[in-house]
């Protein structure tokens, strides 16, 4: 998802916020929900998806040559594919809308991916630790603002899961894009599910 480039450092301070299931943040076509190598894991297990049912509700979007990075972007890896270096997101519906959105509810809650729990908020890691600020695309959501307190201690729980995550991520990628000389999307989801069940059988 796009987001401010300005962040801040964890104050001893809170927000107000409580999701309205309105659906806002699943449609807007200004919004692109990036997935890390985790939510990938998270999709084929949760939805019992093999590579091929994967690749029908993921994109790999390829950015035009020549074309500037867009900012919310900038902080997350390309994976190269058979069509050049692609981000990773959930597929869109022609409308815009999420293909996991019904009725204003997403079908995946549960296992949705670390862009949709951030949202509305954005976290990074600086050099002087954990840092938070407002998704760029905030202003769309109704549930800023209401609801009970987001304490400090909640915010900074879920910023160090989804920054783990995405480090985990930027290792992986850069792993694959080192080392797959002919490397395809469908190469790199077969990649994941075979981590995630080796993983599995060893639990």
């Amino acid at each position: 998802m796009q987001h401010l480039p300005s962040r801040q450092q964890f104050p001893e301070s809170s927000v107000d916020f409580q999701c309205q299931k309105c659906g806002a943040c699943c449609r807007d076509e200004g919004i692109v929900v990036t997935l890390t190598t985790f939510d990938i894991a998270q999709l084929g297990q949760g939805l019992g998806l093999d590579t091929n049912g994967l690749l029908r509700a993921i994109d790999f979007y390829v950015l035009p040559e020549g074309r500037e990075t867009p900012e919310g972007l900038k902080d997350f890896p390309r994976i190269n594919t058979e069509q050049g270096p692609a981000y990773i997101a959930l597929k869109k519906q022609p409308n815009a809308e999420c293909i996991f959105l019904d009725d204003d509810l997403c079908m995946i809650h549960t296992i949705r991916p670390m862009a949709c729990r951030a949202f509305p908020f954005y976290f990074s890691v600086e050099d002087d630790g954990l840092h938070w600020g407002l998704n760029a695309k905030s202003d769309i959501c109704p549930g800023l603002g209401k609801g009970p307190e987001v304490s400090h201690e909640e915010l900074k729980r879920l910023g160090t899961e989804i920054t783990t995550v995405l480090s985990n991520h930027h290792a992986v990628v850069k792993r694959w894009n080192e080392s797959e000389k002919n490397p395809t999307a469908a190469g790199f989801i077969d990649s994941i599910l075979a981590l995630m069940y080796a993983r599995s059988s060893k639990t």
